[in-house]
């Protein structure tokens, strides 16, 4: 009978990894960050307005130089970028967010399956693109329901030097830009004119949605303070715990 039951969890456990694997497959590897509930409603005017406005989101990070956080509730996706050692105003720079909403995947953007791009050049204006017919990008119409957003130069806890930073949210039922499930992949990229190079998580092909990175969620609040790296330890540690608890207690049976 002890064998039945351990065959059979064993069977829904490697079930379970397949489904997984099979959710997750069209991403980049190693790529994931997770949104939390949003707490505090941040007011988007390009800079932390209030000490908490975004510390219900956790870092993470796109090498040393960029840092973003996102959170997210029934209305809204929302996020924050900070781009430390962008300091300059150039009409060159640039910020990039693709999303693919129902985690299709694809060697190309593809119309009818959840696939955005939005780009703010020149801290100006922002271009909307959807997946086209075909494969490639079309452009779209923003409106404010499809994006709202600011940027500035402007200090932070990050960096007390004044650096460019991106607030902006997306209606998740209104507009073009549709964000229904809690769990998508995207990609952001942020560019300076000033010191050109590939600032971009993943770090890979704006254009080929299989390698974008996953956004998950997290329907629980996070403590003040806890980061990504924060958690990954936690996690490591819990399973460190787990499995040492089971090595000990099989040897002692």
């Amino acid at each position: 009978m002890k064998k039945i039951v351990t065959t059979t969890f064993c069977t829904l456990l490697l079930c379970s990894l397949l489904l997984t694997i099979g959710t997750v497959m069209a991403a980049a590897p190693g790529y994931i960050t997770y949104s939390h509930p949003t707490q505090v409603t941040p007011t988007l005017d390009g800079k932390w307005t209030t000490e908490d406005e975004w510390t219900d989101g956790i870092e993470t990070w796109i090498g040393t130089d960029i840092v973003f956080r996102t959170t997210l509730d029934n209305d809204m996706t929302r996020w924050i970028v900070e781009f430390l050692t962008d300091t300059t105003d150039d009409p060159g720079d640039y910020w990039r967010f693709c999303a693919d909403t129902h985690q299709a995947g694809g060697a190309e953007p593809t119309f009818g399956v959840g696939h955005y791009m939005i780009e703010i050049s020149g801290h100006a204006e922002p271009t909307g693109y959807m997946g086209t017919v075909g494969g490639g990008w079309t452009e779209r119409t923003l409106t404010s329901n499809d994006l709202e957003w600011a940027d500035s130069l402007s200090a932070s806890d990050a960096s007390s030097t004044p650096h460019w930073i991106l607030e902006f949210q997306i209606d998740r039922d209104e507009g073009d830009f549709r964000f229904s499930d809690d769990m998508f992949n995207v990609f952001i990229q942020a560019y300076d004119e000033s010191n050109p190079g590939f600032n971009a998580w993943p770090l890979t092909d704006p254009d080929v949605p299989d390698d974008w990175g996953i956004k998950d969620h997290d329907p629980e609040p996070i403590p003040e303070g806890l980061t990504f790296a924060v958690m990954a330890l936690l996690t490591t540690i819990s399973m460190l715990v787990s499995y040492r608890y089971f090595v000990k207690r099989k040897e002692t049976q």
